[in-house]
């Protein structure tokens, strides 16, 4: 899952690079609050997966959860 989230981000055109930009506010505030915005929604989301795997009672049950990839927002 950490691998997903991963990908996601970098697909949207996020790499390390624009990332330490946005949080460091080199960009308009509107284009940081959305970068800032959408990895939230992305590590919230792996956070959801791996609670899931962690409290699955079966390995069919963990194998079932699905990493669903955040909208990305327009602006980034």
């Amino acid at each position: 899952m950490r691998e997903d989230c991963s990908f996601v981000i970098l697909s949207a055109g996020l790499d390390e690079i624009t990332q330490r930009n946005a949080f460091g506010g080199i960009y308009p505030q509107e284009r940081c609050e959305a970068i800032k915005s959408y990895i939230s929604s992305c590590r919230n989301e792996y956070l959801r997966c791996k609670a899931l795997i962690l409290s699955a009672q079966t390995n069919d049950e963990a194998d079932a959860v699905q990493f669903v990839a955040p909208t990305v927002p327009e602006g980034i």
